[in-house]
């Protein structure tokens, strides 16, 4: 079978759509919203040119793959159905491009729920059906938007602790690491996901991600930064007996930078004593390795418990060993060269809770940082922004007709008309094609051609406006 074929990117049900419309249909128009309930107030629209660059560009349709579709849609559901004239006037009366016109918002830009960040509309009238065909395939920017929007709430969140502890913000970059690769459903949703996350934070354990914003995004740079780690089948390479002895073949063998140890192999609390408690050999190792380099940090990582209480509970062990200084609104900064980062189990709200809690002890927020792997790969779902892609035009009979839905659950109606988004005082809304205000949606997309190919760069720096904005309650 001929991989990524256009003509079965879709949902079994929308194959037959094309004879369901009124007659005398000539255009649908279909828009993108992260719709009122959302868990943020804000969504970071991304991912829409990765769709575009892998799907949709150039002569996507050919005469063998409408073929091979008719094949598959003829057994799937039945001979008749597959709208195999219209395909085959598009793989050669248009040279197998897509006539269909794709406005969105620029990618990184925080917009308030409840407005359009795309529209989608079909520049031939003969392909009337397709915008809504291509739904599935399009609707897909719901996830990397949605780890956009994640990460950056958690380093507004990162950000205004630092903030309230008057702490360093040298390390806000790196307060969210990736570890989701292992944890993602494919190496391209890992890919899509990871380089999402990069957009706010710079700190990854996920390789591959390191690779869409290069071969996607017009970027030369490497996004994403890691360091030197163990794992339990590090520390535990010696068994429990000589579990030491082993944690100090680690930093004496470990390079100059930093160095993250897990400590739960057995007990964290016995390893943070022996590890930070003046005398034991183990601390006499990770003071010769923070002397030898200025730049030299070493950080532990609690694997496992409780995260608030077992965070307090190390950072009071590392403050007996290492001693602290006081921010100048008195909160607590590990004197030394170290420390403590918790990835076990995140998600936002547990994030809140570490960081609540320290501030709550007097500790100021610079002193952690995060990993999350599953929480921000898999935890999120199309409903946790609730983005919908719904009709709310169709020209007919050469008159554009208002379309929309308006359930009994009032936070499903949809939106109707031709649309565009203004942007007033800070905020974005939307309105009717024909209000005034200029349009912040741009072309991106038309007949085959992809119009604005951006850089993951300016992505990066629109994102970046977003942690101006207030931690939501």
């Amino acid at each position: 079978m001929i991989e990524n074929n256009i003509c079965l990117l879709t949902d079994s049900y929308k194959v037959t759509h094309h004879y369901f419309y009124p007659e005398n249909t000539q255009k649908i128009y279909s828009y993108l919203e992260s719709r009122t309930g959302s868990q943020f107030n804000k969504t970071i629209f991304y991912g829409l040119q990765y769709i575009i660059k892998k799907y949709l560009e150039g002569s996507v349709v050919t005469e063998e793959k409408v073929y091979e579709a008719k094949k598959i849609i003829d057994t799937h559901i039945g001979e008749g159905i597959f709208n195999l004239d219209d395909w085959l006037y598009i793989a050669d009366d248009l040279d197998g491009k897509l006539p269909v016109k794709i406005k969105a918002v620029p990618e990184g830009t925080p917009v308030n729920i409840s407005n359009v960040l795309m529209t989608v509309e079909n520049t031939d009238e003969r392909c009337f059906w397709l915008p809504n065909y291509l739904e599935s395939v399009l609707l897909q920017v719901w996830y990397p938007s949605t780890i956009a929007t994640l990460s950056a709430e958690i380093k507004k969140l990162c950000n205004f602790y630092l903030d309230v502890t008057n702490s360093s913000k040298d390390n806000l970059p790196f307060m969210l690491h990736d570890f989701g690769y292992r944890g993602a459903s494919s190496t391209e949703s890992s890919m899509i996901a990871g380089s999402a996350h990069l957009l706010s934070f710079s700190g990854t354990d996920t390789i591959p991600a390191l690779t869409l914003p290069i071969n996607y995004y017009n970027t030369d740079n490497i996004q994403g930064y890691s360091v030197q780690a163990t794992e339990h089948s590090v520390m535990t390479s010696q068994g429990m007996d000589d579990e030491f002895k082993q944690a100090i073949n680690v930093v004496r063998h470990a390079k100059d930078g930093i160095l993250s140890i897990v400590i739960d192999s057995y007990n964290y609390r016995n390893f943070l004593q022996n590890a930070c408690i003046e005398g034991h050999e183990l601390n006499n190792h990770i003071n010769a390795f923070l002397s030898k380099n200025s730049g030299n940090k070493v950080v532990f990582r609690p694997d496992s418990g409780e995260p608030v209480t077992t965070t307090l509970d190390c950072l009071e062990i590392i403050e007996e060993g290492f001693g602290t200084r006081l921010t100048s609104n008195g909160y607590k900064v590990i004197d030394a060269n170290v420390g403590l980062l918790w990835g076990d189990g995140l998600d936002y709200h547990k994030i809140r809770d570490i960081l609540f809690g320290m501030k709550s002890n007097n500790w100021a927020a610079q002193n952690i940082i995060f990993g999350m792997g599953g929480g921000l790969h898999t935890s999120v779902n199309r409903d946790t922004q609730r983005n919908a892609f719904k009709c709310s035009a169709q020209l007919r009979n050469d008159k554009w007709i208002d379309i929309f839905k308006k359930p009994l659950d009032s936070s499903k109606k949809s939106k109707k008309g031709r649309l565009k988004l203004i942007k007033e005082d800070d905020n974005y809304k939307t309105v009717s094609i024909d209000a005034s205000g200029d349009d912040c949606l741009q072309t991106v997309f038309e007949n085959g051609k992809l119009l604005i190919d951006d850089n993951f760069e300016a992505i990066k720096e629109r994102c970046r406006e977003y942690i101006k904005y207030p931690v939501k309650d």
